[in-house]
């Protein structure tokens, strides 16, 4: 069994244009804000950056089984927590990113952990964490002020973070998806 950490993951990254309004959410909700980018996760714990050279023709594999598509953040949810709610971002239609993590899951299987959740995988772009007793107000104010994004998702990235990197996750190397012909 690889050694897995908490420090590297493999995540969908929305184009820069499509980030400053999840931005100024993150910004004011999410504590992470400065130590993730807006990201969509696909599989975390991932490898030790030591370990990298020999993930990477897997992720390379998978990269050139999808195609290029588009998905539109309109609508919040959130999963609930014991203490706190993490509210989210949907991604729609979320048929291509499972298929991806499907993908990924296959060509790495010893990094499934995303898919182990009591539901399976669940696409989704954390936007904060809220108390349950504001959860439903927030989200309403969230949800009534939204301009829904569409974006093209075209590669996805192996991001770590590290003391050189004050402790910011960064990417280490995109995998972009096989052209269309």
């Amino acid at each position: 069994m690889p050694s897995k950490t908490h420090t590297a993951a493999v995540v969908l990254i929305p184009p820069k244009s499509a980030q400053p309004p999840i931005q100024t959410i993150r910004q004011i909700h999410d504590r992470n804000f400065v130590r993730w980018m807006p990201h969509i996760t696909l599989l975390y714990p991932f490898a030790e950056r030591r370990d990298f050279a020999d993930v990477t023709p897997g992720l390379a594999k998978a990269a050139q089984q999808i195609t290029p598509f588009s998905i539109q953040l309109r609508r919040f949810d959130a999963f609930k927590h014991r203490r706190s709610c993490t509210m989210f971002l949907v991604p729609e239609p979320a048929d291509e990113i499972v298929r991806l993590h499907t993908t990924l899951t296959q060509q790495l299987p010893d990094y499934d952990d995303t898919a182990r959740f009591a539901g399976g995988f669940h696409p989704h772009l954390s936007i904060g964490q809220f108390r349950h007793r504001s959860l439903d107000r927030e989200q309403h104010r969230l949800q009534t002020t939204w301009q829904p994004i569409r974006c093209e998702i075209e590669a996805f990235s192996l991001i770590y973070r590290s003391p050189e990197t004050d402790d910011r996750f960064v990417v280490a190397e995109q995998f972009p998806f096989q052209t269309r012909s």
